[in-house]
């Protein structure tokens, strides 16, 4: 009898079988909606665990409704379908998506660089195309290697596309202000280099969300001002202070899009749609004015319009195509995993309180 009494008492104590691990704590920038959902859920897996069906599908349901795209939607639909049955296999995020777009971005990236490099050295064809080759090559044996067991973070590809991008943009711009004559691939290569590995440092601490949104605000936030420039400028002659003015714009936009994604937590795939939208609106703006005959100025202003309009367009349309991505955690100035302890990112080890500042030292699987 003793035996069996303390045969209860554990089967009390372990809980009921199945039961759900606690659901997550309120965070400290929930809106209405937040709220209402987690209040549903919780109340969805407690019905759940008492084995009433009906009640935890109805409660799981609510949760949606109340947040569609709030942090407790998926584990409500886990919730529902695993009630009725028919949950499938859960997907898992490996990063083999990101990283098979890493690679083809590297290589291209690869192509480019090696090209400027071929020209800035003068090459003849066959050295053209022997840089050509170990561009190519290098970059896409190096970046398969590089990222060999590794999670290729979301926003890794694009913060790559990103940095070249701006470093190629910003010594172009800098080449023309300063009056650089001759040949200057050698410098354009070093600006894009310095700006891809910028990126792919960056590219850790970010969102693919944050990805995209700079994005958008690095090209559009260097086109308008210079747009605006040219149009309020008179025209030709206004070189230097177009230059100016898309320089300051797409510098700005570096700063401004991770800005934007965390107060919008727009998805990487919404922003990367807007500024398809832009591009196509600008092009309905330059061919306005190209039927209508419009010339100089007024072609500008139609185009930069366009864009605007295909912006603001695309934004609306896009409304259901889901949320960013979670933010990443803070790391640690230690890292510990199979047994090896490696030096963590200090950058992101310091965290903000009620209290103050908090440095985790140490973090890792055991």
């Amino acid at each position: 009898m003793r035996l069996v009494k303390w045969l209860l008492a554990i089967v009390l104590a372990a809980g009921p079988v199945g039961a759900q691990p606690a659901p997550p704590q309120a965070a400290a920038n929930e809106d209405p909606g937040d709220v209402v959902a987690r209040v549903r859920f919780e109340r969805a897996v407690r019905a759940e665990l008492e084995g009433k069906r009906e009640e935890a599908i109805r409660e799981a349901q609510a949760c949606i409704e109340a947040k569609p795209d709030g942090r407790f939607a998926a584990a409500a639909r886990e919730l529902i379908g695993r009630l009725h049955g028919d949950v499938p296999e859960p997907v898992r995020s490996t990063g083999v998506g990101p990283r098979t777009e890493l690679v083809i971005t590297a290589t291209l990236s690869g192509l480019y660089l090696s090209s400027l490099i071929a020209a800035a050295t003068e090459s003849d064809q066959k050295g053209y195309v022997g840089w050509l080759m170990a561009g190519t090559g290098g970059a896409l044996a190096g970046s398969i290697l590089a990222t060999s067991g590794a999670r290729v973070p979301q926003s890794m590809p694009q913060m790559l596309q990103n940095g070249l991008g701006y470093g190629t943009a910003v010594t172009l711009l800098g080449s023309a202000l300063g009056d650089v004559q001759g040949n200057i691939a050698g410098y354009v290569a070093a600006g894009a280099a310095a700006g891809a590995v910028a990126g792919l440092v960056a590219a850790p601490h970010l969102t693919g969300g944050d990805s995209a949104a700079m994005t958008a605000t690095l090209v559009y936030g260097g086109l308008f001002p210079a747009a605006i420039a040219y149009v309020a400028g008179g025209g030709e002659g206004q070189g230097h202070a177009v230059r100016w003015a898309a320089l300051a714009g797409s510098t700005a936009g570096i700063v401004l899009g991770p800005v934007l994604s965390s107060r919008l937590h727009w998805s990487r795939g919404r922003w990367n749609l807007i500024s398809l939208g832009g591009a196509v609106g600008a092009l309905f703006g330059g061919g306005t004015a190209v039927l209508a005959e419009v010339t100089d100025r007024g072609a500008v202003a139609l185009a930069t319009g366009g864009a605007l309009a295909g912006l603001a367009l695309t934004a609306a349309l896009t409304g259901d195509f889901g949320s960013d991505e979670p933010r990443p955690g803070a790391a640690s100035l230690l890292h510990f995993e199979e047994g090896k302890l490696s030096a963590g990112d200090v950058a992101s080890a310091v965290i903000a309180s009620e209290r103050g500042a908090l440095l985790r030292v140490l973090d890792g699987r055991f």
